[in-house]
């Protein structure tokens, strides 16, 4: 498993299509969601968005507008734009483009937005909803309060923990009081949009998901996810490459900038079955930590890195690379030379190799 954040407007998609089919139509998700990528760097790029998507602009639509770039927290830091026309949208897009801004210690670029309807509701109509794999399973967490106040949820949710190979219905979220403190007028469609909402995550083989708020619209029934944060498999791209709708994008952190050689890698692994990572931690580095695997006769050498087990141990600052990165010598040659190229040094990047001989 390879868990690797994906954009908010990409979840929302997913879950778009794929709820409404898992659940023949009962649950239906609007696909009225725009990203606004660094490329669209003017009015009438903006302006065009709305030739794909009328609906920007139809009966004075109100809308909400946010950086889209795993981004933690964008309500309480000012980075939300709530219920603002289209002309709007683009003047609070214009005045925070290619601005530097710091959360949580990390400065960063806002490059990259989400456009999304405004939905009318009020806090009652809020909730919260997590779920997330882990060795056994998946775990729901629901608590019956949402949005940016919703304080410690790790303590306040329900729980309710589903194994593997153990389906999830409604009646078990009924059964187990997931729900606790909805209106039980709302807890049967709740339920049932739980239910579905699971087994699409276990179909497009998320490993996390997090709504808040999700909201259950009160005059029509609806359930909208609006503000959304997801992980997902991406080795499991063999599997659900067309459920995906296609190779997904997926960002580096906020705050950090992809390396050209962590670029090709990627690119690389996008192409092959194979697992290809390279994760540089500090390119002015002086280790470069690897295990050297010999198969058969070593003619095909293979190194893997793996410093998360060396890193607290040996001279964690000192570190070069990287993440497990399987990959042919010259390869490997390759993306040595062109990090040794980059940055001028004094010495020479010291080799930890470690020798592993299959017995089989």
């Amino acid at each position: 498993m390879s868990a690797k954040a994906i954009r908010e407007h990409q979840g929302k998609q997913l879950l778009a299509r794929h709820v409404r089919e898992w659940s023949n139509g009962k649950h239906v998700i609007e696909s009225k969601s725009v990203l606004v990528t660094p490329d669209m760097s003017n009015d009438e790029s903006l302006d065009a968005l709305v030739d794909a998507n009328p609906w920007l602009t139809h009966n004075d639509q109100m809308l909400v507008v946010k950086p889209d770039q795993l981004i933690k927290r964008r309500g309480k830091a000012g980075l939300v734009g709530i219920k603002l026309n289209f002309r709007q949208v683009k003047e609070w897009i214009q005045k925070r483009r290619n601005t530097n801004i710091t959360i949580d210690g990390v400065e960063g670029l806002l490059h990259t937005f989400v456009i999304d309807p405004f939905v009318e509701h009020t806090q009652d109509d809020e909730y919260y909803i997590c779920i997330q794999s882990d060795r056994d399973g998946e775990e729901i967490l629901f608590y019956n309060e949402g949005g940016v106040d919703v304080g410690d949820v790790d303590s306040k949710a329900k729980r309710l923990h589903v194994s593997i190979g153990e389906s999830l219905t409604a009646s078990m979220i009924r059964d187990n009081k997931l729900l606790e403190g909805v209106p039980d007028a709302r807890i049967e469609n709740l339920s049932s949009f739980v239910a579905v909402l699971f087994e699409v995550y276990r179909k497009l083989n998320f490993t996390y998901m997090e709504i808040n708020p999700i909201v259950f619209c009160q005059e029509t029934g609806t359930i909208v996810p609006l503000d959304l944060a997801a992980k997902i498999d991406e080795t499991a791209a063999f599997l659900n490459a067309s459920d995906w709708g296609g190779p997904l994008d997926l960002p580096a952190a906020f705050g950090r900038q992809e390396f050209p050689e962590e670029t090709y890698i990627r690119e690389l692994d996008s192409k092959t079955g194979a697992s290809l990572k390279l994760t540089v931690l500090n390119p002015k580095g002086k280790i470069w930590t690897m295990v050297r695997v010999c198969q058969g006769n070593c003619k095909n050498k293979i190194y893997c890195f793996f410093v998360l087990l060396i890193q607290p141990f040996l001279f964690p600052f000192e570190i070069i690379s990287s993440r497990n990165y399987f990959f042919h010598e010259s390869e490997f040659l390759k993306i040595l030379s062109r990090l040794l190229e980059e940055v001028p040094r004094s010495y020479t990047p010291i080799p930890f190799p470690i020798w592993v001989i299959p017995t089989n």
